[in-house]
């Protein structure tokens, strides 16, 4: 049986011990071989334009005269106190709607406290505005008016 087996795979007397159709040794290598070479070209010629580019750059003039000043941008604005701080705030708002002052003087506009403005606004009364049944009757000529025309028209 072993016999039989023995000539099925080709036996072991004629076999090499290792594979004969292996990958090609020479070629691999010399792909190897190429690759390194192009990989040190192409090193070499960014290196040369790393150089040329930094020299060029170099040589240029600055594009502003500001350009080499850096400006820090200011410090930030904290509060301290922001309880005093508001306290201080409507402290100033409470002072301008209870006391009289100018607002502006050319134009002679002042300022009164926010309680005789209300009792002002109360006496005079808000403006209306003319509501559309009210435009409606001030655009038809009045009775009156027609009355005048045809009179106007009879004589």
């Amino acid at each position: 049986m072993s016999s039989s087996m023995d000539k099925s795979h080709g036996g072991a007397e004629s076999s090499p011990g290792y594979e004969t159709r292996d990958a090609n040794v020479r070629g691999v290598f010399g792909f190897l071989v190429a690759l390194g070479i192009v990989l040190v070209f192409t090193g070499i010629i960014c290196w040369g334009m790393f150089k040329y580019f930094s020299a060029t750059q170099a040589s240029l003039t600055s594009p502003s005269p500001f350009s080499d000043r850096r400006q820090l941008p200011t410090g930030p604005q904290l509060q301290v106190n922001p309880r005093q701080d508001l306290l201080k705030f409507r402290q100033q708002q409470e002072r301008s709607l209870e006391s009289y002052s100018w607002e502006n003087k050319e134009d002679g506009t002042v300022r009164i406290p926010i309680e005789r403005a209300m009792d002002m606004l109360l006496k005079q009364g808000l403006p209306v505005a003319p509501t559309a049944s009210s435009a409606e009757a001030s655009s038809q000529p009045s009775q009156t008016e027609k009355s005048a025309a045809k009179g106007s028209a009879n004589r």
